[in-house]
């Protein structure tokens, strides 16, 4: 009787292709509203991502599933079984070696890696997030979007969260340097490790935003000038302070939420979970806003 893994599943390169990623990203960051630069950072933008009326999330959720929804439903639950005994990821690693194979031929030193790794970062962690907040829906972005998004994270950030993640990818992408200055990029290749409900991946991840801090403030030190403000100002990383300082308030308020219940409560319907007294309460006072259900605002 033969015991070999089953094969890992494949992407279709139809789909799945640079003119996805392209589109991905411009679609998430309109180049109107956002640059690389770090000074800025457009309300619009934040809007859009996670303070959006209900018409503005329902317009922008309905412009994510109408341009990704064939790319979710191509690796969904009931097209891509998720491998037993190698990583969920790896499709998607592969995806990128391929990148890194061609040349990388977008600019060379590595931007298109970077590039392509950030969009399918978006497209495994928040995409979903946009497409599906049903019940049923979410219970897919909890079961299956989340496992993979999760593991390719782990893959791309190296090895001090999950060890037995074998990442074929010679530089972290998150640390390329055309993220440096902009935490609006950056923090996205983080956000599956506030999603887990493992406390270990919230070490990793407060360890990241602090160390991404310690590099803006060096950034800062080095580009100051002393011969007046308007240099200065124009060095400013405001936007990237004010979008990290956001993600740090909400990583302590997921951590929290996590030290004190061990998961997340707001999933607990779409998980089928029993929710306890205590869980109850806490659902219906300061958690209310939490989770993704179209009346909702939240994010996990």
């Amino acid at each position: 009787m033969s015991t070999s893994t089953a094969p890992s599943p494949t992407l279709d390169p139809s789909i799945f292709n640079p003119t996805l990623y392209r589109q991905l990203l411009s679609t998430w960051f309109p180049p109107s509203a956002i640059d690389l630069s770090g000074r800025h950072l457009d309300s619009a933008v934040l809007r859009r991502w996670f303070m959006g009326s209900p018409e503005e999330r329902a317009q922008f959720d309905g412009e994510c599933r109408s341009a990704f929804g064939a790319a979710l439903e191509a690796i969904g639950p009931e097209k891509f079984k998720l491998p037993e005994g190698l990583s969920a990821a790896e499709p998607f690693l592969q995806e990128l070696e391929k990148t890194i194979g061609d040349g990388d031929n977008a600019g060379g030193e590595g931007e298109e890696a970077a590039y392509t790794a950030l969009a399918l970062t978006l497209l495994l962690d928040q995409i979903p997030r946009n497409i599906f907040r049903s019940e049923e829906g979410l219970r897919k972005v909890y079961t299956h979007y989340d496992k993979i998004s999760f593991e390719f994270a782990t893959a791309l950030l190296g090895p001090e969260v999950n060890a037995n993640s074998p990442s074929p990818i010679q530089r972290r992408p998150d640390t390329h340097p055309l993220f440096a200055r902009s935490a609006a990029h950056r923090l996205w290749f983080y956000l599956p490790l506030m999603h887990s409900e493992s406390l270990a991946a919230h070490d990793r991840l407060d360890a990241l935003l602090a160390s991404y801090s310690q590099e803006l403030d060096d950034l800062e030190a080095s580009s100051s000038s002393p011969e007046g403000k308007e240099e200065d100002e124009e060095e400013s990383l405001k936007g990237s302070r004010m979008f990290l300082a956001g993600q740090m308030k909400a990583e302590k308020e997921h951590r929290d939420i996590l030290e004190r219940f061990g998961r997340y409560p707001h999933r607990n319907e779409a998980l089928g979970r029993q929710s306890t007294v205590e869980e109850e309460e806490f659902l219906q006072g300061v958690g209310r806003g939490l989770g993704l259900g179209a009346a909702r605002g939240g994010e996990n």
